[in-house]
């Protein structure tokens, strides 16, 4: 009688222990709530409950299960990525989002010609949302450029936006060497450094076997021109009409007068010293 009693109750111990289940794992993207994750196993009619993984969120099922006769009621609960949404809009900038708006993904805005960026440009979907503030896109700015010796400059102001263009002009008597405008330009510099002004004159011109013809009389000032022409037994090489420069030279140099025979023999090397390399050929 004493051994069929302790049988029964053995019998019923390995009963009591086939009801508990162990420790649930739950679907994709999806963890064990926090207060059940120390413990191994459950008793029979235990319910446990998982939420999503972080970046994700519940769309639809119970999160909740429950343990019976050993065996976990199926598990309803779906998670999907977290999504983000769009970014608000960024005045004079675009956005474009790497892989979408959810979790994981990237967005990377940039800012239109004559603006910068300012603060983060790369900004990532995280388990709060969009991570880091939203950038701006201010208008490029120029400080005021160099003042320039015997010149000026207008218009005069503290600071320039993009594209605004700055003139120069130089005393009366005197020439710009350089740019006359000045543009801001992206990178908030303008687009050169200042002119100089300088005084321009060229010397009067002297070509032997040669006479002025027509053009300018001393002194001759900036972009003056003269022509020259050759004695009738000599010929020009050279160009016959010459301009005064930025530099005070005559532009593209002064011509020469050469007799005929002398411009004959110039004629004929300068041959020479082109079918030479034809005749070694």
């Amino acid at each position: 009688m004493d051994v069929i009693f302790l049988l029964s109750s053995f019998g019923l111990a390995i009963i009591c222990l086939a009801q508990q289940c162990a420790k649930p794992s739950g679907g994709a993207n999806m963890v064990l709530r926090d207060e059940y994750i120390t413990k191994s196993t459950f008793e029979d009619g235990a319910s446990v409950s998982f939420s999503c993984s972080p970046g994700y969120t519940a769309a639809g099922g119970s999160v909740r299960i429950t343990c019976s006769a050993g065996a976990w009621s199926p598990l309803q609960l779906k998670c999907e990525k977290r999504n983000c949404g769009p970014l608000p809009e960024v005045n004079k900038g675009d956005i474009e989002y790497k892989d979408g708006t959810e979790y994981g993904a990237t967005a990377v805005v940039t800012c239109r010609s004559g603006y910068i960026l300012v603060g983060q440009s790369v900004l990532k979907c995280d388990v709060q949302g969009w991570m880091g503030r939203v950038p701006t896109c201010d208008e490029v700015k120029c400080v005021t450029p160099a003042e320039i010796v015997n010149g000026r400059f207008s218009p005069n102001k503290d600071l320039y936006g993009y594209s605004e263009v700055v003139q120069y002009s130089c005393d009366k008597g005197l020439e710009l060497h350089g740019s006359t405008e000045l543009i801001c330009s992206e990178n908030g510099k303008f687009s050169s450094a200042p002119p100089t002004c300088v005084r321009v004159e060229c010397k009067d011109p002297v070509i032997r076997n040669g006479f002025w013809e027509s053009g300018s009389r001393p002194p001759h000032k900036y972009r003056a021109t003269v022509t020259f022409k050759c004695k009738p037994e000599y010929t020009m090489i050279g160009n016959p009409t010459v301009t005064c420069d930025i530099n005070s030279n005559w532009s593209p140099g002064l011509p020469k007068c050469t007799s005929h025979g002398n411009a004959l023999v110039g004629l004929l090397t300068g041959a020479l010293v082109v079918t030479i390399p034809i005749l070694l050929v």
